[in-house]
């Protein structure tokens, strides 16, 4: 793939946070969690403001197909004409897993009950309300918007701080989790929240997510290195 290429396409990102519930602006009896901290590798002044809420989830009864969800949510947002970003997931707490929508880029706690309704409108049943604040992972299914940088490097064209580097291996959660962290330990500059994540390109690509505050691209490529290092020390167990 030329690292120019601009690519648009379905794939899929993990990641861990700390969540709790949403207890105010909700449907009576529902489960509403918040991300208490959507980014928590990453500390700057770029962190999206608290007056408002970043990322929400919507806790589902039952699994929804990934179409289904994409086109009822591109419908209200015409309907409500709401500007929000709304994306199947899964969250896993406690050894269960749990199928959600996640929501971002909302504009006020007060519009969250309309969405639900609306959902609710269109088919959708929600899980009953219970008292969660733990970490939790969290499987989102979205669209990538992406450009080339360098080779093996890309930008988000939707999001100024994020960044996304091409690695040639598949992680599970917990060694990708115990190898960002050798990763930071062995850099001067630690301040960017990694997730895991890959993307549907002819064959799968696996990438790992970078949010961080303007960095360059020989920084990302620096950041590729070290996790290629840390590969190499796993396959030569």
């Amino acid at each position: 793939m030329d690292h120019t290429d601009r690519i648009e396409t379905l794939g899929s990102l993990f990641k861990e946070e700390v969540l709790q519930n949403v207890e105010h602006h909700i449907l009576p009896n529902t489960f509403v969690l918040e991300s208490l901290e959507p980014f928590p590798g990453y500390h700057g002044e770029n962190l999206p403001s608290e007056a408002k809420p970043e990322v929400l989830y919507l806790g589902l009864s039952k699994k929804h197909d990934i179409e289904e969800i994409f086109r009822v949510s591109q419908s209200l947002h015409g309907y409500l004409k709401l500007k929000f970003d709304a994306t199947p997931g899964e969250l896993f707490l406690h050894n269960t897993r749990y199928s959600c929508i996640r929501l971002r880029g909302m504009r006020s706690y007060s519009d969250i009950a309309n969405i639900q309704g609306c959902y609710l409108d269109s088919g959708f049943a929600f899980m009953k309300a219970h008292k969660l604040m733990d970490s939790g992972l969290i499987r989102i299914d979205k669209v990538f918007s992406m450009e080339g940088m360098a080779e093996h490097v890309y930008r988000d064209l939707d999001d100024d701080l994020t960044f996304y580097i091409d690695i040639p291996y598949h992680f599970n959660w917990n060694l990708f989790r115990q190898v960002t962290l050798n990763v930071k330990n062995n850099l001067d500059s630690r301040n960017f929240d990694a997730a895991l994540g890959f993307i549907y390109h002819k064959n799968i690509l696996d990438l790992v997510r970078i949010y961080t505050k303007n960095p360059d691209v020989n920084r990302l490529l620096q950041i590729r290195e070290k996790y290629l290092e840390e590969i190499r020390k796993i396959q030569e167990l």
